[in-house]
C-alpha cells in the first residue's frame, strides 16, 4: 500500500472520529432540520430520526475510524463511503446544499457540510480503492 492511500486512511479516519464524536457531545442540528424537512415537504413524521438515526449514525463513524486506525482500509474505507454517500443523499433530497451553521434560529447557512462530503467522500474512494488494489 502506497503512503498516500496510508495517510489518507489517517486523514479520513480523524475526520470520521471528529464528525461521529459531534453526534454524541456536540450541536447537531441536521437531524432535526431533516425530520422538520421530511414532516413540511412530505408529511412524514418520523421522531426517531433525532436522536436514534443520529446515534447510530455517530456510532458507524466511530466504528470507520476504529476499522482505518487497525489498518483494514477495505472495509474503513467502504464503511466511510456508505456513511458520508448518505450523507450527500440527505442533503440532496431533504436537506439541501446550504444548511445552517448552529441550531440558532437565525443562523447563518453555508455549503461547508455539503462540500465536507465531497471531499471526504472523494477521499474515501481513493483510500478504498488503494486498499483493493494493494490486496491483488
Amino acid at each position: 500500500m502506497t503512503a498516500v492511500s496510508k495517510w489518507g486512511a489517517y486523514v479520513l479516519a480523524a475526520f470520521m472520529a471528529f464528525m461521529g464524536i459531534q453526534k454524541f457531545i456536540g450541536d447537531v442540528p441536521i437531524f432535526i432540520i431533516i425530520e422538520d424537512n421530511l414532516a413540511a415537504d412530505w408529511g412524514l413524521t418520523l421522531p426517531f430520526i433525532d436522536p436514534m438515526l443520529k446515534y447510530a449514525t455517530g456510532l458507524g463513524e466511530l466504528a470507520a475510524t476504529v476499522i482505518l486506525v487497525a489498518g483494514l482500509r477495505l472495509i474503513g474505507g467502504g464503511l466511510s463511503l456508505a456513511l458520508i454517500g448518505g450523507a450527500i443523499l440527505a442533503h440532496l433530497t431533504v436537506l439541501g446544499v446550504y444548511t445552517p451553521m448552529s441550531s440558532a434560529p437565525d443562523a447563518e447557512k453555508s455549503p461547508m457540510l455539503f462540500i465536507m462530503a465531497l471531499v471526504f467522500f472523494a477521499l474515501s474512494a481513493a483510500v478504498t480503492y488503494g486498499a483493493f488494489k494493494a490486496r491483488r
